[in-house]
Order: C-alpha cells, then sequence, then structure tokens
C-alpha cells in the first residue's frame, strides 16, 4: 500500500478532523476523483452519526473536487446549519442559486441560514420567492405564515429613519426619465388641472400614514434635547390654576408636567394617530404610579373593585385627558402646540391653532405666542482643503429649506443678521415682507440662512446658529449663487402663507435643477480630519520610485484622486458611478488644472477593464467606501474585483487595514421629571443598524470595547465571516444594543478612528444596533456573535447562550406600530417598482412628489417624509 493510502486509513482511524482534513488534502487528484463515493459513503455515515464535525471535512473535499455540484454543496450547507454556522451555509446556498438560478433547493437553504442568522426579514423574502415554483407546496407557506407571525411578534422590522444616511447603491440603477424642478412653478404647480388627482390623493393618503410614524420619531429626538425639555419646562410652570389644551403634548410628556405644575385641567389632542395611541398609554401608567405612590396603605386591604374605582375616581381627579373624553364646554386658557420643526411654518402650526381656537377664551394665550424671523445671506466654503470644490454648489438645492447641520467653518456670512418681521399665531395673516439686509462681505450668495425666536411666554427659545438646540436646526433655503458686494444692501422679500415661509432674492431663482447632491456627500467632502489623513497616506504611498499609476475607487468629485495627481502620481483613474457627481467631478479637476492627470470614468469599478479603461494595471488603490458599518457600501466587494482586474500583485492600498470594535450598551429611555417613560423605547427600535452620534446619546457602556472583524484590505474578500465572544460585563444594567465602529489604519503610521471615546470629528460617527433586552449583573458574560456577508454587518445575542429568564418582559417593540411600517415598505416597494416599470407613470408621480416636497404641510405631510419621497427622482 503507498504512503498516501497509509496515512489517509491513520487519520481516518484517528477519529481527529484536522488530521483528517490534512491527509485527505494530500490526495492525488486522480485519486481523490475515484474516492468520490468512498467520501460520501463517508460523509452520510458521520451525518447518521450525528458527527457533523468529522462529515464537513469529506464534504469540504467533494466540494474542492466539484465546486459547482449542488448535491455537495446542498450536504454541506445542511452541516454548517447543524453546526451553527450559518454564515457559511448561506455562501453554498448561493452558490446553489448560480450554478442552478432560482433553484428551490438553494432558495430553501439561503432562507433556512438567513433564519439562524436572525435576519427573519430577508428568510421572509427568499421563501416569497419560491412561491409559484414546485416547491411552493403547504410546508413553504407554513413557513412563510410562521415567519409572518414571529415578525410581528418580535418586533424585526425596520421603522423608516429620513434622518439617517441613504447612500444611493452602487450598482447600476435602472434607465428612468430624466426630472426637472421649474423654482418658478412655485406657488402654481397644477394639481387636479392636471388630471392627478386619484394619484395625488393616493400618494397623501400612503404618505400621511408615513408622517403618522415620523411624527413619533421627530418627538423622541426632541424629548432627548436637554435645551428644549428645560425651556418648556419654565413655560409650563405658569399653567397653574388653568385650563390647557395641547395640540400635541410630546407624547404626553408636557400635559403630564402641566399637570403636576396644577393645571385645572389638561386635555391633549393629537394630530397623529400613533402619537395619540403613545400618549393615552403614557399618561396612564404615570397617573397609576402617581396613584399607587398616594394609596399604597390602603392597597393590602382592597379588593379588586375597590382598587378600580379608586383609581377611576383618582384619574377624573387629575383632570387630564385626550381629545375623545374632552368636555366641550370648558373653555381653555392656554393652547399649547409644541411639534415644531425648522422650518416654524412646515408642520402645520397656523393650521392648527386656527381649528382649535375656537374651544378658547377670547383672551387665551397661544404658546408660543409669537416668532421672530432671523435671516442672512451666505456663501458655501470648503475649508482645509487645497482643492477649488465650488462647482459641487450645482448639485447643492432642495424643494423646501433644509435644517443646517454642518461644521461652522463649511459657511460665511456675507450680510448683518436682520429681523424679517414677527409671526402673531393668534392672529396670523398670509403677508410679503420686504427686506434689506447690509452687505459687510463680498461674496457669491449660495443661499439664505434662517432662524426664529419662539416667544413661549415665560421664556424665550431660539434655533440660532449659536443656541445649542439639537433637535431643531436653523434653516437653509437655497437660492442661485449671485454676487453680493461690500457696503451695498440686499433686497428680499419673505413671502409668507399659512404653511410656508419662502424667501424670494432680486434677481429671483430660476435656474432648472435635476440632480441633487445626497445630504451625507457634503459632510464627506468637509471632513477635515478625514482629508488631512488620506492626504499623508496618498503621499507616503507615492514616495517611492518607478512609474507611479493609481486606481481612485468611487472617486466622487475627486478629491482623493487630486490628492494624488497634486503628491506626485504619474496616472490617475478615478472612477464614479453616479453620473451627476461624476459630471461635477470632470468640471473639478478641469478647474484645479489636474485634467492632464487624472482621467474620470462614469462607471462602477466592477465594470473597468483593461485596457478598454485602463492601458494596465495600477500599483496603488484610493478609496473610500465606507459607512459608519464600515463594510456597508461594498468595498470588500469592489477590492475583490480590483485586485483580480485592475491591479498589480504587490500594489499599496491606501487606507491600508481595519478593524471593527463595539461595546454591548444599555440604551434605553427611562425617567424625566420624576415620569416614567418606558413606554416609548418600543418606539426606538430599529431591526437594522441605524447610524449615530454617540456624543449626543444616551446611553451606558456594559462591557469594555471589544475587537470584532479585521480587514487587510491587500487580501480580504466578501466571504461571510461569523464572530462569536464572551463579554464580561462591567456593572448591572438591561443591555439591549451594540454600539459599534472601525479603526482604520491609512497606513504604517497613522489609524484614525470614529470611536465614541475619541475627540474623533469624522463625519462616519458610530452605528447602532438594537438587540432583544437581557438583564445583566456586573460579571456576567456576555454571549454576543456577529456576522457579515461581505456587506452587511449584523450582530445578535449566541443563540441558546442567554437563559431565558435573563430577558427583559418589557415589549421591543410595539405590534401595531410594526404591522403598519410592514405594509407600508411593502406598498412603497410596489409603488416604486410600477414607476420604474412605467415611464410615463414615473414622470406624473414625480410631478405629484415636486407638489408634496414643495409645500409639505399644505397636504398635511411631515417635511422629512415629503422631501424623502421627492429626492427619489433626483439623487443619481
Amino acid at each position: 500500500m503507498s504512503d498516501w493510502s497509509e496515512g489517509l486509513r491513520a487519520a481516518l482511524e484517528s477519529g481527529d478532523a484536522d488530521r483528517m482534513h490534512a491527509s485527505l488534502a494530500n490526495l492525488p487528484s486522480q485519486v481523490m476523483i475515484a474516492a468520490v463515493p468512498l467520501l460520501a459513503e463517508r460523509g452520510q455515515q458521520c451525518v447518521a452519526a450525528g458527527d457533523f464535525a468529522q462529515s464537513l471535512v469529506y464534504l469540504t473535499q467533494l466540494v474542492e473536487i466539484a465546486p459547482d455540484s449542488v448535491e455537495w454543496l446542498q450536504r454541506r450547507a445542511r452541516v454548517y446549519l447543524h453546526l451553527g454556522r450559518p454564515a457559511l451555509a448561506l455562501s453554498d446556498a448561493k452558490r446553489i442559486v448560480e450554478v442552478q438560478s432560482e433553484s428551490p433547493l438553494g432558495l430553501e437553504l439561503m432562507a433556512l441560514a438567513y433564519e439562524q442568522l436572525g435576519e427573519k426579514i430577508r428568510a421572509l423574502t427568499t421563501y416569497r420567492r419560491m412561491i409559484g415554483q414546485e416547491a411552493a407546496d403547504e410546508e413553504l407557506r407554513s413557513r412563510i405564515a410562521t415567519l409572518e407571525r414571529q415578525l410581528l411578534q418580535e418586533a424585526l422590522t425596520k421603522t423608516p429613519d429620513p434622518d439617517a444616511p441613504t447612500k444611493p447603491s452602487r450598482a447600476s440603477p435602472p434607465s428612468v426619465p430624466s426630472v426637472a424642478f421649474d423654482p418658478t412653478s412655485i406657488g402654481r404647480i397644477p394639481t387636479s388641472s392636471s388630471g392627478n388627482t386619484a394619484m395625488i390623493d393616493g400618494l397623501n393618503r400612503h404618505l400621511r400614514r408615513y408622517s403618522d410614524l415620523q411624527a413619533v420619531g421627530n418627538t423622541l429626538s426632541r424629548i432627548e434635547d436637554p435645551l428644549w425639555m428645560s425651556t418648556w419646562d419654565s413655560a409650563l410652570r405658569s399653567t397653574k390654576d388653568q385650563n390647557v389644551l395641547f395640540v400635541g403634548s410630546e407624547l404626553g410628556v408636557l400635559a403630564l408636567r402641566a399637570q403636576s405644575y396644577g393645571a385645572r385641567r389638561t386635555v391633549v389632542v393629537e394630530e397623529s394617530v400613533q402619537a395619540s395611541r403613545i400618549s393615552s398609554g403614557m399618561i396612564q401608567k404615570n397617573l397609576l404610579i402617581r396613584w399607587h405612590a398616594e394609596h399604597s396603605h390602603l392597597l393590602a386591604s382592597s379588593s379588586e373593585d375597590e382598587r378600580r374605582a379608586s383609581f377611576e375616581d383618582y384619574v377624573k381627579g387629575a383632570n387630564l385627558f385626550l381629545q375623545d373624553d374632552r368636555d366641550a364646554s370648558v373653555s381653555f386658557a392656554r393652547l399649547i402646540f409644541a411639534n415644531l420643526d425648522h422650518s416654524l411654518l412646515g408642520t402645520g402650526i397656523v393650521k392648527a391653532i386656527r381649528k382649535h381656537r375656537s374651544q378658547c377664551a377670547p383672551d387665551a394665550q397661544t404658546v408660543p405666542r409669537k416668532a421672530k424671523i432671523f435671516a442672512q445671506a451666505i456663501q458655501w466654503t470648503y475649508p482645509n482643503s487645497a482643492f477649488q470644490l465650488q462647482q459641487l454648489n450645482q448639485l447643492r438645492w432642495s424643494l423646501f429649506p433644509q435644517p443646517l447641520d454642518l461644521p461652522a467653518d463649511a459657511w460665511v456670512a456675507l450680510t448683518e443678521v436682520v429681523n424679517a418681521g414677527e409671526i402673531d399665531f393668534a392672529n396670523f395673516s398670509e403677508a410679503v415682507w420686504p427686506m434689506s439686509l447690509p452687505i459687510h462681505s463680498s461674496g457669491d450668495m449660495d443661499a439664505i440662512l434662517f432662524w426664529f425666536e419662539l416667544d413661549l411666554g415665560a421664556v424665550i427659545l431660539s434655533n440660532s446658529p449659536y443656541s445649542g438646540l439639537r433637535c431643531i436646526k436653523p434653516a437653509v433655503q437655497y437660492c442661485d449663487s449671485s454676487k453680493l458686494i461690500a457696503g451695498e444692501r440686499l433686497t428680499l422679500t419673505v413671502h409668507l402663507s399659512e404653511t410656508l415661509l419662502r424667501f424670494k432674492a432680486e434677481p429671483p431663482t430660476l435656474k432648472k435643477r435635476t440632480d441633487w447632491l445626497p445630504s451625507w456627500y457634503l459632510l464627506m467632502v468637509l471632513d477635515a480630519e478625514r482629508n488631512a489623513a488620506y492626504e499623508a497616506g496618498i503621499r507616503r504611498a507615492l514616495d517611492t520610485d518607478g512609474e507611479k499609476t493609481v486606481l481612485d475607487i468611487g472617486t466622487g468629485c475627486g478629491l482623493l484622486a487630486m490628492m494624488a495627481a497634486q503628491a506626485g502620481a504619474d496616472r490617475v483613474f478615478a472612477c464614479e458611478k453616479s453620473p451627476s457627481i461624476y459630471r461635477v467631478g470632470n468640471q473639478i479637476i478641469a478647474a484645479n488644472g489636474l485634467d492632464r492627470l487624472v482621467t474620470m470614468i462614469n462607471k462602477d469599478v466592477r465594470s473597468l477593464c483593461i485596457p478598454a479603461d485602463m492601458p494596465e494595471r495600477a500599483n496603488i488603490a484610493v478609496f473610500e467606501l465606507f459607512d459608519c458599518s464600515l463594510i456597508g457600501e461594498g468595498v470588500l466587494h469592489f477590492l475583490s474585483y480590483a485586485r483580480s482586474h485592475l491591479l498589480q500583485k504587490e500594489a499599496k492600498y491606501v487606507p491600508k487595514a481595519a478593524k471593527v470594535r463595539a461595546v454591548i450598551i444599555e440604551r434605553r429611555v427611562q425617567n424625566l421629571w420624576e415620569m416614567d417613560l418606558n413606554l416609548l423605547n418600543p418606539f426606538c427600535f430599529s431591526s437594522d443598524f441605524i447610524n449615530v452620534d454617540a456624543k449626543h446619546l444616551q446611553y451606558r457602556a456594559l462591557c469594555e470595547p471589544f475587537d470584532v472583524f479585521s480587514f487587510d484590505f491587500s487580501e480580504a474578500t466578501a466571504e461571510p465571516h461569523e464572530f462569536s465572544s464572551r463579554v464580561k460585563s462591567v456593572g448591572r444594567g438591561i443591555a439591549g444594543a451594540v454600539l459599534f465602529w472601525f479603526d482604520l489604519q491609512i497606513d504604517e503610521h497613522r489609524w484614525i478612528s470614529n470611536s465614541p471615546a475619541s475627540a474623533s470629528t469624522l463625519h462616519w460617527k458610530q452605528a447602532l444596533q438594537f438587540l432583544p433586552e437581557i438583564h445583566v449583573d456586573e460579571n456576567s458574560q456576555l454571549p454576543i456573535s456577529a456576522s457579515h456577508d461581505g456587506s452587511h454587518l449584523s450582530f445578535r445575542w449566541t443563540a441558546g447562550e442567554v437563559p431565558k429568564e435573563a430577558f427583559s418582559k418589557l415589549p421591543r417593540v410595539d405590534p401595531s406600530w410594526l404591522r403598519e411600517v410592514t405594509e407600508l415598505d411593502a406598498e412603497s416597494r410596489g409603488l416604486l417598482q410600477h414607476c420604474l416599470d412605467h415611464p410615463s407613470e414615473y414622470l406624473r408621480v414625480a410631478e405629484v412628489a415636486q407638489c408634496f416636497g414643495v409645500d409639505p404641510a399644505a397636504y398635511g405631510l411631515d417635511p422629512k417624509i415629503a422631501q424623502r419621497f421627492a429626492s427619489i427622482f433626483f439623487q443619481r
């Protein structure tokens, strides 16, 4: 018997999986092919005996012999699932679907892997792909029904978050008609006359449901702003002995506070169905807590009926009611409206006050009573950059004034601040105010910056750029760029309608718009720390002899490509998929005199080839393809293609490497002003991670930071990976989320990090993923797992390692909220697909989107929802 056969027999008899694997790997290829039946038999015997680890050795060899064999791939995937390694099972299942398009077997294994990963929405979507095939039997339908039921019960869905950065997919978009916006049409965009009445009504109902949900999210962000809440607290002190009508009460919080200050009678009207339901729960729960505290000495001796009657009497005595319970004969001395945003009128404050004013006494005070409007002209700047980037301004516009959420040095004032006028909410009338602003600095006016001071009676609330208010920023209204000369005056008019405050310059804004720059892009370009680190790293990479050819992957406006050209690159090839950003990038490179060295290519990097796009392989790769989770933009996929087709074997990479780090936290809204706010936590939840700024996040770390995944960009692939660990807690608490970030190694000399503990101002901020909540003690072992499929990273509690009694009994999300979101998202996907399939419908819907985007409150829509809907048609 030959040496290899003796070694193989000994290895098989040893039962050592590693030894068997090494022995099989040494077999001659012709012997391996002949040994397929034996390997298959051995693998099956191991499965029957429950020895999945040994079975995996045989199946892996079979897959290596025949990498496209559906039989071996599906067997190995099932073994991976038995071993609790779903990411690897998912990889095999996806390969099956590649080999046999829409294979029911492959789809089933994909769905099972997604279920084991805790990604129930993806599992459900995959099962639904099997409907209509032979596999669509009763068992499949039962699985789908079970998943749908679990999603409702476990709340694994995603609340719409218009504030989160929404980066466009880097896959090629379908061909759609170009949509243009004519700013001269503001105020006269056709509605019913265009024949779109039914469409407008249908879309309006759909977006109103989203607005209903968004109203709760807006309120939660305000509740967590200390300055906002402390200012309202001061304003509510004067409600003692008064009848108060709240139109919106910050989910019952302000109404409860007024009642604690001695308001005689308090009634809450919520325009949002969801907000009304939550406010009801908040009020009932906190009144119950107060009643229990005041009557605890009697509870033990009282019957159930006596306790119920006592609580009902207590609620009546509290004189705190929702709108359906109010007495129409009561006249109110205060009408309070707190649902405000940066645009002031865009949330419908005037309409709400007019609607409810009839229930108030003639001399009733409206809160806010008045608002002073302040404005100045500004110019955009691009600080800390050696390059001219003003061409980006042509993509900086919006249908509706946007909140100013940029660094303080990203703009300069060209005029003095002027008080544009004062709004009296109780006696509002439409008006046109003339304005004259003294110009103190020459420059190009790019926008009007405006803000307000609210008179809340006993206190003034301002959202000026320097106020410190986080939840409501100043507003920016974009305009066509025009020259201003120091010493002269700028003439404007302010147009007030019931739902809109808009500035009109002379000459007026006339330029038609077709492309819209995503808001996240500016934060990236203006990131001084990121830019300095990249510039230094690129210079060091180019500090070498020989010809230097650079590939800039996802170049955007060409900033990193220009850094490379200026640092000594012989040639730079810069690819950018977005047609609009590519067009502007070309202009920027030419304006900086670098078009001889930099070649822009309007393609996804995975469409590039040699020699059609590049004459030869590059020896330096530059890229910034990161979201807050590091890999969410697909950097691993793009680099894998570039290494295989576009880069030299010994190419340098800027950045060089990265690692994802995390900490398990307690993230809860719990108490404010001696109120219990725990009922609000189910409405903070999201099933996928969200982008947060930990510096302004209320949380408590329950462990030390730990490493999760590491990537060397010269060799990292998009293959799925898993991570598991038992992390020791550093205190007692309720663990219910993972806060994670990344450390980025630019080169051997420098790392940068968006860690919440660093002094960094990097634009990426951090990622937050919610988990089922568990109670932990100090020095507990927290079993945490993570996985990624090359672009999506997610965390979960390790299956079976958390005792059932440790899980919190408080609900993680509200079922009716979940049901509404699920239905809306499904309707939205269907609507958008219909538009893409029918270009004429696409144009009609785009016209309606502009109507909504210009004046959201006129249609009863939340401005964020209206803007998000409109942006679909302008971000390319």
